[in-house]
């Protein structure tokens, strides 16, 4: 099949998701291509991301709502897919998907397009009700142009099935390259490390990770943040005396996320968080608010914990870092849990299946991937 990925954001754990994906399908022959838009946040070596037989394009989509930019992208996206006629249309993240949606039904393919929000744009809490609203009513809107929507979380799916309500919608559940991950390893320097990961910003509650860190010091203690972002979240987090690393290379925060004993992510809003995917294959222990995605990734007292409150994480976060063998006993069911669901075998797998199915028009048999 000729495969074509769109992406506005092609950034941190988007970014992982498209490309694994999209290599994934690669290395079983298919004729992959992947449309992006740059960003600050975007690789500056996004071809040695992915595989030699992969095409790119990059296009120039904005990433608030501009009409005139909007109307630039949508005919943008109309002339790739009638250059490329592709078999499969895949559109990941909110503008991608509502311009990706509009242009697949102008040129007649709105049946072989699939959309991943990986996480709504209504659920953004920086956005006033009224732009929430909007937010809402596009993605009704859009889903009314066909295709099928993707969630990434049973949350997600949910969500998109009370308040979108399209014509059809199923779950695959994020995956990463497990074997990508090194398993926990101890540094051996009697340090408890306490780390949050990703870009800095609104979503991801910097604010919160300073409250906390602060609320539990210990002297054996070290808060991190591996990434950067938003100047004030930084100086935030910094005036609390957690430690930011700025922006590393993948291989480096991969490798980084594997000796840290705790991952304390206090987002406020998700699709289904890769960082925390991650986190959880590497062995490390989670706490996590209780939102949509997280609940989706970490199982409370099993491989983390859960929490509504600042008060409640708190608590969570200082009873592990008092209790080593607790740290290993999550750590362990993380990894044996996360290994086994999200493999990204089985992400290419339930893809290949569902692109199959549209280019054929064959039914698809009811498996537990797949929640109609």
């Amino acid at each position: 099949m000729r495969i074509l990925h769109i992406s506005e954001a092609f950034t941190g754990g988007l970014f992982a998701s498209v490309t694994g994906l999209a290599n994934g399908l690669a290395d079983r022959g298919h004729d992959v291509h992947i449309a992006y838009s740059r960003r600050a946040e975007t690789p500056d070596d996004v071809r040695t991301h992915v595989r030699p037989s992969i095409t790119l394009h990059e296009l120039s989509l904005a990433r608030a709502i501009d009409p005139r930019a909007d109307a630039a992208g949508l005919l943008a996206i109309r002339r790739l897919v009638r250059v490329l006629n592709p078999d499969i249309v895949h559109l990941h993240s909110s503008k991608a998907g509502v311009l990706g949606r509009v242009a697949a039904r102008l040129g007649g393919v709105a049946h072989r397009v699939f959309y991943s929000p990986r996480g709504l744009a209504f659920l953004q809490e920086d956005r006033s009700p009224a732009a929430r609203r909007v937010y809402q009513a596009i993605e009704w809107t859009t889903a009314r142009f066909g295709g099928t929507v993707v969630a990434c979380s049973q949350s997600e799916l949910d969500m998109i099935r009370s308040r979108i309500r399209p014509r059809r919608a199923v779950l695959v559940e994020n995956g990463i390259d497990v074997a990508a991950i090194s398993p926990w390893r101890d540094r051996g320097d009697g340090r408890v490390v306490i780390a949050g990961a990703g870009r800095l910003t609104y979503a991801r509650n910097a604010s919160l990770f300073a409250q906390i860190a602060a609320a539990t010091a210990a002297p054996d203690a070290d808060f991190v943040w591996i990434g950067d972002g938003d100047a004030a979240d930084r100086a935030a987090l910094e005036h609390a005396g957690v430690r930011v690393t700025g922006w590393l290379p993948r291989e480096d925060v991969l490798r980084r996320m594997s000796s840290i004993d705790v991952h304390l992510h206090p987002s406020r809003w998700e699709g289904m968080p890769i960082a925390l995917i991650e986190s959880q294959v590497a062995g490390v222990p989670a706490v996590a608010t209780d939102v949509v995605g997280n609940r989706d990734v970490v199982e409370h007292g099993v491989t983390g914990y859960l929490g509504a409150s600042p008060a409640e994480l708190a608590t969570h976060v200082r009873g592990l870092i008092a209790d080593p063998l607790l740290r290993r006993r999550l750590g362990t069911n993380a990894r044996d849990h996360a290994l086994a669901r999200f493999n990204l075998t089985r992400v290419v797998d339930d893809f290949e299946r569902l692109y199959a199915s549209a280019v054929t028009g064959a039914p698809l048999r009811r498996r537990r991937w797949l929640r109609r």
